[in-house]
């Protein structure tokens, strides 16, 4: 059987017949990888350590939550065994998924979210690498290919994942959406502090893109897909629950912000969604489930401290692009505290979290965190 035969993936040897000595490495994943192969652990990465880098995800969030990464890492840790598969259903910029299987404290990951340039950009970075990269490499970063960009209207997953990781990358922010211009505006003026290109090291960004294809390659990252919350836990249960026991799922949820959150998110919730969502992860009882939030008192009402539900104080902080996103008239980073909630049984004392035992909340009464 010829090695590039798509069937191969990192988790099996490819060999050229004939060849007596160690295995090659298999050709790149192009497709997802079929459910029973949860059960398998994935190939090995040369460099694990990458993945445990502050900043390993292509795209740039506001306020992105890649520093309350450690403080899941230990709640997920403090569980053994850890979960066998992460599913992340408001994906974004995905660094907890990619920090996880990256580093090996979760075998498998699948991404989803219901931004369709977001979930595409994702699916062409982990099963059709080589094809983003070089399109990326070939972009011009200027103003005229940011307008461009701005009013196309891409039908494929290739163009859809291209505009995505260019508007991400030149805009401010990385706001894909809405009425955000280029980072520097439009003149672009020989005073102009950054410069549309300044976030778009095509050196760098190449090396991240790989990585999470290397991911893909080796059956760390098994697919990914275009939803909402809704259909993505319901097609875990469907797809996953039969192949593996509660303790071995993790779903971890970033969902948008109570505050402010018409500043922040393209597809923001309003009361309904919030309270939807807590009432399926409140009676959930098949996975496991981190929840991050602001430190809200819509939030705190929804999610009640309980015997079997956990409500964690964490620290996280915001830079001044994020707080400008935000409202925030101050131009420095800050430090605000965060909610994290999950069903885990086990939540080891940290220095990173802190537990939450009475129904204050310090940023929705105004006091300072």
């Amino acid at each position: 059987m010829p090695c590039d035969d798509e069937r191969y993936g990192r988790l099996g040897a490819c060999v050229e017949d004939g060849g007596d000595g160690p295995p090659e490495q298999p050709v790149a994943r192009r497709t997802p990888w079929d459910p029973d192969d949860v059960r398998n652990k994935p190939g090995p990465i040369e460099n694990e350590s990458q993945f445990a880098q502050s900043v390993v995800s292509p795209l740039r969030y506001p306020g992105a939550k890649r520093r309350l990464v450690p403080a899941i890492e230990t709640i997920v840790q403090g569980n053994v065994p850890p979960p066998r598969l992460m599913i992340e259903p408001f994906c974004g910029g995905a660094s907890t998924a990619l920090r996880l299987v990256g580093t090996g404290v979760v075998e498998h990951a699948i991404l989803a979210d219901y931004d369709s340039l977001v979930a595409s950009f994702w699916r062409t970075a982990v099963f059709d690498t080589a094809w983003l990269i070089d399109a990326m490499r070939d972009e011009e970063i200027t103003v005229a290919r940011w307008e461009w960009w701005k009013q196309a209207s891409p039908r494929t997953v290739r163009d859809q994942a291209l505009k995505c990781l260019f508007m991400n990358r030149t805009t401010f922010s990385g706001i894909l959406h809405g009425r955000a211009g280029p980072i520097g505006g439009k003149k672009q003026t020989e005073t102009t502090k950054y410069k549309i290109d300044c976030r778009f090291n095509k050196a760098t960004l190449a090396e991240r893109i790989e990585a999470i294809g290397k991911l893909g390659d080796t059956g760390r990252i098994l697919d990914v897909w275009t939803s909402d919350w809704h259909e993505t836990l319901s097609r875990i249960g469907r797809d996953y629950r039969p192949r593996l026991a509660p303790d071995e799922i993790l779903v971890y949820l970033d969902p948008p912000y109570v505050d402010k959150s018409e500043f922040l998110y393209h597809l923001a919730f309003d009361e309904k969604q919030h309270s939807d969502l807590a009432a399926t992860l409140n009676g959930a009882d098949t996975y496991r489930w981190i929840l991050s939030y602001d430190d809200d008192q819509v939030v705190r009402a929804l999610y009640p401290v309980t015997g079997g539900r956990r409500v964690l104080h964490a620290r996280h902080q915001y830079s001044a692009a994020a707080l400008k996103a935000r409202n925030d008239t101050k131009g420095r980073r800050q430090s605000r505290v965060e909610l994290l909630v999950t069903n885990f049984p086990d939540v080891p004392e940290s220095d990173r979290y802190h537990p939450v035992d009475d129904s204050s909340c310090d940023i929705c009464e105004g006091r300072s965190p």
